[in-house]
């Protein structure tokens, strides 16, 4: 007899527990995307801008983190758009900010007023249609005083476009943003992933899966940018503002 009430007793118990099981939300451990880096590919640059001893170059930023790029370990991201984003953590700052690209022939500058507001930003690059097939080299900078440019805090990478295959194209097709992200992140195209989800994000700031597959894109073994998963996406007066390009 004790032996059967036990035994109703666990049934009872494994019933509750399976039952609530589909009441637990979602978990970051379960987000879908991950970033697959391309084999074999990488471009010299920093990521993360150095730091410095002297005072007024200390005052030049401030905040939690360094600014930083948001590409890969490899520093080089694929696109397969003419007019790629680029996205960067700046620290709080009142100096210019720029972006500068450049391939064998020619080079491009935008300047930008900082916000002064510490977060990730989005740069777009408009200046130019990039090639298919072309490597690009890019760096950003916060000019803490422009009659000394080597007092720069800078980062800088690569940026290669190329062309959607087929199979992809059509998938992209009929695809949400959150999707696109995806698609372009199992094909290791690093620059469409980051800008669609943080498209999505944007639209969706309190959206929890959103969020957990910003946090899963950026921790992704080949990226490791663990430390930027909190920091806010600025957006509209909060970004930085263009103030000229050549």
């Amino acid at each position: 007899m004790k032996w059967f009430y036990e035994q109703r007793l666990l049934t009872k118990l494994l019933f509750v527990l399976f039952g609530l099981s589909f009441l637990i939300p979602f978990t970051t451990a379960e987000a879908q995307i991950r970033f697959k880096a391309p084999e074999g590919l990488g471009a010299p640059g920093r990521r993360v801008s150095g730091g410095s001893r002297a005072p007024q170059e200390r005052n030049c930023s401030s905040g939690q983190h360094p600014l930083t790029a948001l590409v890969p370990n490899s520093n080089i991201g694929l696109t397969t758009q003419a007019n790629p984003t680029f996205f960067f953590y700046v620290p709080q700052t009142s100096a210019t900010l720029e972006l500068v690209l450049r391939d064998q022939d020619k080079e491009y500058k935008q300047t930008y007023k900082s916000s002064q507001k510490a977060g990730i930003v989005s740069i777009p690059f408009n200046q130019a249609s990039l090639e298919v097939g072309k490597n690009y080299r890019w760096s950003f900078s916060i000019v803490c005083n422009p009659k000394e440019r080597s007092k720069d805090k800078f980062v800088e990478g690569g940026i290669k476009r190329i062309k959607t295959e087929p199979q992809l194209a059509n998938k992209l097709a009929t695809a949400s943003p959150q999707e696109r992200a995806n698609l372009y992140a199992e094909a290791g195209i690093w620059q469409d992933s980051l800008a669609s989800l943080a498209e999505s994000l944007s639209s969706n700031p309190n959206n929890a899966e959103l969020k957990a597959e910003w946090q899963a894109l950026l921790t992704s073994k080949s990226v490791g940018l663990d430390n930027l998963v909190n920091e806010p996406l600025l957006q509209g007066q909060q970004k930085p503002q263009v103030i000229t390009t050549k």
